[in-house]
């Protein structure tokens, strides 16, 4: 591989990640999935290990640096903010994070650009696992994904957007429950979990956990079903709904 000036990675994959060592990887906690990412040095592409933490693509500077030389070398980092990209430049050391002063993002704009937006299924599917990872704090069993109710929840999320409204009552399918049972027979006690306007899988269920009546529901016992509906709003946030049923 030749020696390389300067590093730009792929748009889209892990342009603009964060860069951390493995101790931030393990002080992120639950949240940190691995997964590998390419990379293009001087047009060679590599793979290198990262994580995906809340939607966005983090790596390790000590695995980029084993792919420039042999036991690494030292580098510079710039985040290029008008060009949306990291710059790795190995010509010389590093010198503490730069930026280039045209167009100067504020660290809220940087976020945004920085994180790519997740599907709508993974999302769903980061909502349940927060869930269960919640009722196994609390000792209790995770709860299983029920098609029906996925899509109840579906519904009645598209539901609340198409009529304007934000409530347990829909003027198309009644209360929670009982749209809940007209999908699921069998259904016994029912719920529903609402959150607006927030933007990732994290934001939503931070919410619920700060409500005392949100987070009770999510631990009742006696739950054993769930399922997530999520549409998004005109303002580019989301609204979240969380079902809830048992025998």
């Amino acid at each position: 591989m030749k020696k390389a000036g300067g590093i730009q990675f792929v748009a889209g994959v892990i342009a603009g990640a964060a860069i951390f060592g493995s101790s931030a990887a393990v002080a992120a906690g639950i949240l940190a999935q691995p997964k590998t990412a390419a990379a293009v040095i001087d047009g060679n592409t590599v793979d290198l290990k990262g994580y995906v933490i809340d939607g966005a693509h983090y790596f390790q500077l000590r695995d980029l640096s084993e792919k420039l030389a042999p036991g690494g070398k030292d580098f510079s980092v710039t985040w290029d903010a008008q060009g949306n990209r990291v710059i790795i430049d190995t010509s010389k050391g590093y010198g503490g994070n730069t930026m280039t002063p045209a167009s100067t993002p504020t660290p809220a704009a940087t976020e945004n650009e920085r994180q790519p937006a997740m599907a709508i299924d993974d999302m769903k599917a980061e909502i349940i696992r927060l869930a269960n990872l919640e009722r196994a704090k609390a000792g209790l069993p995770g709860l299983q994904v029920l098609p029906e109710l996925m899509q109840t929840a579906q519904a009645k999320a598209d539901d609340m957007l198409a009529n304007g409204y934000y409530g347990h009552t829909s003027p198309t399918y009644g209360t929670s429950s009982q749209m809940i049972r007209a999908a699921v027979p069998w259904a016994g006690p029912c719920a529903e979990n609402l959150a607006p306007w927030t933007k990732t899988p994290a934001e939503a269920f931070a919410g619920w956990l700060e409500s005392p009546e949100h987070h009770a529901i999510m631990l009742r016992p006696f739950y054993t079903h769930t399922g997530v509906g999520i549409v998004e709003g005109k303002d580019g946030g989301y609204w979240w709904v969380q079902h809830f049923t048992g025998a």
